[in-house]
């Protein structure tokens, strides 16, 4: 089973200068997505899951390099600060994905009533 992998982002930007920045992202909003090249649902549709949360951000100081402006912000970047604030690599999460695929396609329990009952 091999799986696609996505990365969508959306930010909270200040409207007020932050540190003498201006457009500063102080929250990410992250979902990474996963979709299944061979398992399919009932429907025949290709099974995904996803990971959600957010990463804060602290505002960087006046001249720090790392600054970047927001119409300079690309999903890599996004992607960057998300990893680093799980503390996790993109590795990690394409494992917890995986494992979240294997126990959609084959269920490892049931719910089940005895037949006599």
């Amino acid at each position: 089973m091999a799986n696609t992998y996505t990365w969508d982002f959306t930010f909270d930007v200040c409207n007020q200068p932050q540190n003498g920045h201006q457009n500063c992202i102080k929250t990410i909003h992250w979902r990474y997505t996963a979709v299944s090249d061979s398992e399919t649902n009932a429907e025949g549709q290709p099974l995904s899951v996803s990971a959600y949360g957010t990463a804060d951000l602290e505002t960087p100081e006046v001249g720090d390099p790392d600054f970047v402006a927001f119409d300079s912000v690309t999903k890599d970047w996004g992607k960057t600060k998300t990893l680093i604030s799980l503390g996790k690599t993109e590795d990690d999460m394409q494992t917890t994905l995986d494992n979240q695929m294997t126990a959609l396609a084959n269920p490892p329990m049931r719910q089940a009533v005895p037949v006599g009952w």
